[in-house]
């Protein structure tokens, strides 16, 4: 979806109502502003949490996205790395 939004004087962008509810942010929700190539992108901040699985092994689990194994973490920041060269 894209949306033609306008900066105010303060430098505040107004997120349409349908997208805060879509990301379930609310007054006071935190965003995360990433600088691209191509301008700005914003993303929901997740809260995570690290545990060990049977091996002893970390395991990483993204609000909303669930449990993500060290070995797939590993291999998509490999793609990233190489995608980006």
């Amino acid at each position: 979806m894209a949306v033609d939004v306008k900066v105010d004087a303060q430098g505040r962008v107004v997120i349409p109502r349908a997208e805060r509810e879509r990301l379930g942010l609310s007054e006071g929700g935190a965003l995360e502003l990433i600088s691209t190539p191509e301008g700005v992108l914003l993303e929901r901040r997740r809260g995570a949490t690290v545990t060990s699985d049977e091996e002893g092994l970390p395991s990483v689990t993204i609000d909303d996205l669930g449990t993500v194994s060290s070995a797939d973490a590993v291999e998509a920041l490999h793609a990233q790395r190489d995608d980006d060269r």
